[in-house]
């Protein structure tokens, strides 16, 4: 028999989280007072002592607490799942899916399989994070979302299984002007002394232009964005040129201009896209069938 509760966990956890009692009533919209009862009772009923408590500075887990609040975040998260699948069972369709996937990858992948799955579940509710690969696995060991959808950066096979997706060598995209544009593929050598246009920040792991770098290519970098969609008018501007996993939806910049992409003739490396899972969590249908219309988009 248990000798604690859901909610008690979810106590724990939240004030793990937020360093004190106060900060996570606040969090979780209960009074501080149910908050320490709750403590009190699971600490009674583990025989653990869970917080280092200091006053006027907040909370900390003590070596055992951290123990135990890990195992306790993994319950509550398969708890979370086991709960919506019970309401797709019941439902014969409804419930909730949560994504988490980075922006590249939300507009090629995700949202054509979102579009795809609606019209099949039109009772699902799907929600799509975007955000950095840290926050997104975090929010997956936290049991926020069920799946990732995300460029490979080396998951923990110990806490997730991961699944690839697709890999994606370099793309070099070009004005439709320029000179190497009629080629059906580029050599590396035919880039040399062309100026590069960038993704700044780049995105996770080593960036196209570094692996261009690698293999002995190091282009000047006169203009750099964090919008891709500038970064492809420079390049129809004839500014110069950049690399790319996906072809550009539109051979056409915002500014008009046209601008094409080839592969390169060299292997210099590519990104992986991966699904990743967590092992801790029990995973429905639902989400099985949803990340079914991801490899089918990919």
């Amino acid at each position: 028999m248990l000798r604690f509760t859901l909610r008690q966990l979810t106590y724990l956890s939240e004030t793990a989280r937020q360093g004190g009692i106060a900060q996570a009533a606040r969090q979780l919209n209960v009074s501080a007072a149910a908050i320490a009862s709750a403590l009190d009772k699971l600490e009674a009923a583990t025989g653990l002592t869970l917080f280092d408590r200091f006053p006027a500075q907040g909370m900390r887990l003590t070596r055992a607490g951290e123990t135990f609040a890990t195992q306790a975040e993994a319950l509550l998260a398969q708890a979370d799942a086991l709960d919506r699948q019970a309401a797709d069972l019941v439902s014969g369709g409804a419930g909730r899916i949560h994504i988490g996937t980075h922006h590249a990858l939300a507009q090629r992948i995700v949202l054509p399989a979102v579009l795809a799955f609606r019209e099949s579940h039109p009772g699902v509710r799907i929600e799509v994070k975007e955000a950095d690969y840290p926050a997104l696995v975090d929010s997956l060991d936290a049991g926020e979302v069920d799946a990732l959808v995300v460029f490979d950066q080396g998951e923990d096979s110990r806490r997730h299984e991961s699944e690839i997706l697709l890999e994606l060598p370099p793309l070099v995209l070009l004005s439709a002007s320029h000179a190497l544009a009629v080629k059906s593929r580029i050599s590396l050598s035919e880039l040399t002394g062309l100026p590069y246009v960038a993704v700044s920040p780049a995105g996770p792991g080593p960036s196209y232009l570094q692996l261009l770098q690698a293999a002995g290519v190091h282009p000047e970098v006169p203009f750099q964005s964090q919008s891709r969609e500038l970064v492809q008018a420079y390049v129809g501007k004839g500014f110069g040129f950049t690399l790319a996993g996906f072809p550009p939806k539109q051979d056409r910049t915002i500014e008009g201009d046209t601008i094409v992409a080839r592969p390169l003739k060299e292997n210099i490396g590519h990104y992986r896209v991966v699904i990743a899972r967590s092992r801790q969590v029990v995973q429905t249908g639902l989400i099985d069938r949803f990340l079914e219309m991801c490899r089918l988009s990919s």
